[in-house]
């Protein structure tokens, strides 16, 4: 779904510092990007899980959906590894996957260990039933910290390590609105260049 955003950046000072300058506009870019996707696939099983898109702390912010979906083509039951769904690239090994069924409310995570004879094998054994056409999702999760001693904004994806992703920057603060489904940031380099971004979350609506 389509994100509003409402970018009022503060005057900033370009004179020798394009790269600087990219490098914001690039972070920028990306914070939009992942808030955009916030929640997405994930509508559904959000009213009976315990599933939080997004969540925020002084130091940062994370952010959850779903990159893609597939139904299930045949019953699970618990104590089951495997899952039967139609091929997808982005059903593979390690991918942290959520399956829920919107009839019965049941729902957890797991993992993809591999795939067999087409179909995922998970790394640990279902803990429920799901009926057919119960939903598989494989899920992204992207984390921002901000590391004030090392005057970095860092970005990390699912289970991998923390990257650089904008440096000398001074101050970084994020507010969340849950009764707006918003989101108001601020990023401030060398306490001078300030940009700021109000979102709406309109997966979370």
């Amino acid at each position: 779904m389509t994100v509003i955003i409402a970018s009022t950046p503060a005057p900033i000072k370009t004179a020798g510092h394009p790269e600087r300058l990219e490098a914001i506009f690039h972070t920028v870019d990306t914070i939009k990007s992942d808030l955009n996707k916030c929640g997405m696939r994930l509508q559904v099983c959000r009213e009976f899980s315990g599933i939080t898109p997004f969540m925020s702390t002084p130091s940062g912010f994370t952010c959850l959906y779903g990159l893609a979906d597939e139904l299930l083509l045949e019953k699970a039951v618990s104590g089951q590894q495997t899952l039967k769904v139609a091929a997808n690239e982005f059903f593979k090994k390690d991918k942290p996957v959520l399956i829920y069924d919107p009839i019965q409310h049941a729902w957890e995570t797991n993992e993809i260990e591999s795939r067999q004879d087409g179909a995922p094998a998970l790394k640990a054994q279902l803990q429920n039933d799901y009926l057919t056409d119960s939903m598989v999702v494989v899920l992204k999760k992207v984390e921002y910290k901000f590391c004030s001693a090392q005057r970095v904004l860092k970005r990390k994806v699912d289970n991998g390590s923390f990257q650089p992703l904008l440096e000398d920057v001074s101050d970084f603060h994020v507010t969340f609105f849950p009764d707006a489904n918003s989101v108001l940031y601020r990023i401030e380099v060398n306490k001078k260049e300030q940009i700021r971004g109000y979102i709406f979350l309109l997966n979370l609506v």
